[in-house]
């Protein structure tokens, strides 16, 4: 199987190295559908896709990104704001996509945050490189070449990596520790005060989920 080609701004084509012969259910991060090929479910960051071939196929369950498919963060949150950028139709200046990128960067949380703040984009930045990425935006530059130049700028930015993600739609939650419900609770932006007990933690997420995870609360039997 040849290498996997993935869309990218101005209609080039970036090419993503092939993987072993095998089926996977890949959970990555939110929001990838213009980047990866395959079912993405844009609440749950659920990637589904069969890769086959040589003498058949081997299947097997991989929650986070088999070798050669990490996308870095950089790559990642570009890209859909980008794919936002040309959603809504507006446009293509520096100084619109400064203010969209502002915005943008407001629902940021995690690493994607620690992205805004590194080029500048989020009000407590130290350092502001943001029309490092809005001119050549501007002029539809894919966001690979962008990712790398902003590199040369701060290193700290390509070596942003998305944390292996848990599939809400199936995992069982009372098997995870609880760093990790923590983790799905501040992936939302929420925080469970009062809670002392791992099922209160579970509780939470549990009530939160149709809010943040319509699609995942909706696949579940224990809601």
């Amino acid at each position: 199987m040849g290498a996997l080609q993935v869309p990218r701004p101005g209609g080039a084509r970036l090419q993503a190295p092939a993987l072993q012969p095998a089926s996977f259910r890949v959970a990555h991060p939110a929001g990838l559908p213009q980047l990866w090929p395959g079912e993405v479910d844009g609440q749950t960051g659920s990637i589904r896709q069969r890769f086959s071939g040589g003498g058949g196929t081997l299947s097997g369950d991989v929650v986070g990104s088999p070798e050669g498919f990490a996308v870095p963060v950089c790559i990642s949150f570009l890209g859909r704001f980008y794919q936002d950028l040309k959603d809504k139709d507006v446009t293509f200046s520096p100084a619109t996509i400064e203010k969209e990128l502002t915005r943008f960067c407001r629902e940021a949380r995690g690493k994607e945050n620690r992205l805004c703040y590194y080029i500048g984009a989020t009000d407590d930045a130290a350092t502001k490189i943001v029309n490092e990425v809005s001119k050549p935006l501007a002029h539809h530059i894919p966001v690979e070449k962008i990712c790398e130049k902003l590199k040369k700028k701060d290193g700290q930015i390509c070596e942003l990596k998305y944390d292996k993600q848990i599939d809400l739609s199936s995992v069982d939650l009372k098997k995870l520790r609880v760093k990790e419900l923590k983790k799905v609770l501040d992936d939302w932006g929420e925080t469970c005060k009062g809670c002392a007990e791992k099922s209160d933690y579970i509780r939470k997420i549990h009530e939160l989920m149709p809010k943040y995870a319509p699609k995942a609360a909706s696949s579940r039997t224990d809601l």
